[in-house]
């Protein structure tokens, strides 16, 4: 775990994080909303500057806060089995909730891919994808987590990271993916000590989204023009018969995640001192049969959503 740092305290820690939501919250709606999605690429460069000022005013070193280590090979891709972990289990619970709240969540992906599309591929390159992997990762997990004393409260302060990464997103059905993921790069961050592994997690998380959104633009088109004509996508026939289908298919999918996060978890100690050496450690075997009874409950139960699903959208055909 890193320890090799000043201790900044938790008052600091909330004020960074108060001041960075006065930038994202305050500021860049009122001053920065005639740009668009480059107004939100100001306010997060802002936060940045604002967050190294004030670490330098509270007397700490900003290397000390913001390890970069050269990476090696097996946490690289370590990091990447636990953001796959990760991204199964994110979508998943989204499409769960897109069963309860379908007006909610497809609206609320709707305008997020709006207005990443109404930018050029580059631009939405840098804004989503790089930007919060260094800005965001400065003041959440390289200020803000290191000011819950992570040393002493570990899980605390990743938990603690993660929730307040989910409010600051701003939208109750952002909120789980976004801190399930805050939980896994804090995890990663502290168990590394090398930011280069959350920040990468980070860059590939939100990297996502730009492909898929630029490789199927006219879909999307479709889409928002059929919203904005005020039709009910999610009342059409067969939308929920296919979103049971799909909610089964990815849980099937998601049986893979504890593997990758297991697995992952392994690779980005793997340069560790004093770490195990086995994959499976012999005379422990209570984690890896845990794991394997949620990859077997997720399997069964990703199966029968999936055939009830099909059931249902062939049983008007018959």
């Amino acid at each position: 775990m890193y320890k090799d740092y000043k201790q900044i305290k938790l008052w600091q820690g909330l004020l960074v994080l108060g001041l960075a939501a006065v930038i994202i919250f305050v500021a860049a709606p009122v001053f920065l909303r005639p740009l668009g999605m480059y107004g939100s690429l100001l306010a997060e460069w802002l936060m940045l500057v604002v967050t190294l000022v004030l670490v330098l005013a509270f007397g700490s070193r900003p290397a000390e806060l913001i390890p970069l280590k050269r990476p090696t090979g097996s946490g690289i891709f370590g990091t990447l089995l636990m953001w796959v972990g990760a991204f199964l289990v994110e979508i998943t619970l989204i499409l769960i909730l897109s069963i309860f709240f379908p007006e909610d969540i497809l609206s609320v992906n709707a305008g997020l891919s709006e207005s990443l599309v109404s930018v050029p591929f580059l631009a939405a390159f840098l804004i989503i994808a790089v930007t919060p992997a260094i800005c965001e990762e400065v003041v959440f997990r390289g200020v803000f987590l290191k000011s819950l004393n992570p040393q002493k409260h570990k899980w605390a302060a990743i938990l603690i990271c993660g929730v307040i990464f989910g409010i600051f997103h701003g939208d109750v059905f952002r909120f789980v993916p976004t801190a399930i993921g805050g939980v896994v790069m804090a995890y990663i961050l502290l168990e590394s000590g090398n930011m280069f592994y959350n920040c990468f997690f980070h860059f590939i998380n939100n990297l996502l989204p730009v492909i898929l959104l630029f490789s199927m633009k006219d879909v999307y088109k479709d889409v928002y023009e059929n919203m904005h004509k005020g039709m009910e996508v999610w009342s059409t026939p067969g939308y929920q018969e296919t979103l049971v289908t799909s909610v089964g298919i990815y849980m099937i999918m998601c049986a893979a995640a504890p593997a990758c996060l297991y697995i992952g978890n392994y690779l980005l100690h793997s340069h560790t001192p004093g770490y195990r050496e086995k994959l499976f450690p012999s005379g422990k075997p209570g984690t890896v049969i845990a794991l394997i009874i949620i990859s077997v409950l997720l399997f069964l139960v990703g199966t029968i959503l999936t055939v009830y699903g099909l059931i249902r959208a062939v049983m008007p055909m018959i």
